[in-house]
C-alpha cells in the first residue's frame, strides 16, 4: 500500500531529506510521487531520483542509468554514492539535478516519451501552479501499478468540485484518468478495450476498492502535508457514488476516424460498467480539468462528430 513511514515525512519535511523537497517545490518540472515505502521524483515523465528508506532514518537514492550517455560524464558523482547518510549526500543530488536533466533530455531526443509528459502537465496544473485552485480534480498519483492484480493506471484523481461549499465537505468522487497520445495509443496492449476490461474487474471487487480508496486518502494526506498539493482543505473519505472513468486523447488526427470505431465499439460493454465514462476536453487550451469539460461518451460522440469522424 502506497505510503512513507512517519519518519520518511518528518526527514522530508524538515529533516535530512528536506533539501530534496525543497528543489521539487521549487522547480515546476520536477514531480515527487509517493509509492509504498519510497518516493519517485520526475521529470519530463521520467524517474530522474528514486529515494527508498532501507532502515530508520537511513535512505538509497538512484538514478536510472539506462539515460546516461557513454561513457557516464565524471561530473555526475552523486549517482557514485547510492546511501544518503547525511546532509552533504543531500546536497550532492540536489546539485547534481541539472546535470541529471541534462542526460534525460539527451536520452528522450531519441526516445520521446510524450504520452508521460502530457500526465506530468496534468498533475502541475491541478494540483500546485497555475489555475490549481480553481479547477474541479486533483491528481493523487500517476503510473499507478499494483503487482497484485497487475492492475495499472496513468493518473488516479480527485473530483471535488472548486467551490468553497464543495471543499468544505471533506469527501470527493474517486477518478482515474488514461491518458492516450496520438493514435498509435487507441489499440493494442494498452488499448480501449483492454483498459475496460482491466477496468470492470478493479471496480468489481467491493474489498479491492475499500483499500484503494484508502490508499488514496493517504496519499492525499502525506502530498497536502508536504506542501505538494496546494488546497485549504482536506480530504478524508470518498463518496459512495460511482466512481469515474476519463480518457483524454492528446493530439488526436481529425482526419482518422480510429478513435470513432474505438469509440463505438466499448458502446455495449458500458450498460453495465461500474463506473461512468467521461471523456475529458480543455478549457480553451490548457491541462487544467473542470467539470465543465467532461462528457458522457453519447454527448462527445454527437458534440465532435466532426473532429472523430472521417468527412
Amino acid at each position: 500500500m502506497r505510503g512513507l513511514s512517519t519518519t520518511f515525512i518528518t526527514d522530508l519535511s524538515g529533516g535530512l531529506l528536506n533539501p530534496i523537497l525543497e528543489r521539487v517545490k521549487k522547480d515546476s518540472t520536477l514531480c515527487l510521487e509517493i509509492r509504498e515505502g519510497y518516493i519517485n521524483i520526475y521529470y519530463r515523465g521520467g524517474n530522474i531520483i528514486e529515494i527508498r528508506e532501507k532502515k530508520l532514518g537511513k535512505y538509497y537514492a538512484s538514478f536510472d542509468v539506462k539515460y546516461i550517455s557513454k561513457p557516464t560524464p565524471s561530473k555526475l558523482s552523486s549517482i557514485k554514492k547510492n546511501y544518503v547518510l547525511s546532509p552533504s549526500d543531500v546536497d550532492s543530488w540536489v546539485d547534481e539535478i541539472p546535470l541529471l536533466k541534462e542526460q534525460m533530455d539527451f536520452w528522450f531526443a531519441k526516445h520521446p516519451k510524450a504520452e508521460r509528459e502530457f500526465q506530468q502537465l496534468i498533475v502541475r496544473e491541478n494540483n500546485f501552479q497555475g489555475p490549481f485552485n480553481e479547477t474541479d480534480y486533483y491528481i493523487f498519483d500517476i503510473e499507478y501499478a499494483d503487482a497484485k492484480d497487475k492492475s495499472r493506471f496513468d493518473l488516479i484523481a480527485a473530483r471535488w468540485p472548486s467551490t468553497a461549499k464543495d471543499h468544505k465537505v471533506k469527501k470527493a468522487g474517486l477518478s482515474i484518468i488514461e491518458m492516450k497520445y496520438m493514435e498509435g495509443a487507441l489499440s493494442g496492449k494498452a488499448g480501449m478495450k483492454k483498459h475496460f476490461d482491466d477496468l470492470t474487474k478493479f471496480f468489481n471487487n467491493p474489498s479491492k476498492m475499500k483499500d484503494f480508496k484508502k490508499e488514496m486518502q493517504g496519499v492525499f494526506t502525506q502530498k497536502h502535508g508536504l506542501g505538494l498539493i496546494k488546497s485549504k482543505h482536506t480530504i478524508e473519505d470518498f463518496h459512495d457514488v460511482k466512481p469515474e472513468v476519463i480518457f483524454i486523447f492528446a493530439n488526436h488526427k481529425p482526419a482518422s476516424k480510429k478513435l470513432y470505431d474505438e469509440l463505438t465499439a466499448i458502446i455495449p460493454i458500458l450498460v453495465d460498467a461500474p463506473f461512468d465514462l467521461k471523456i475529458a476536453t480543455s478549457n480553451f487550451m490548457g491541462y487544467g480539468l473542470y467539470l465543465q469539460s467532461m462528457y458522457d461518451l453519447n454527448t462527445f460522440l454527437d458534440k465532435f462528430a466532426s473532429q472523430i469522424k472521417t468527412p
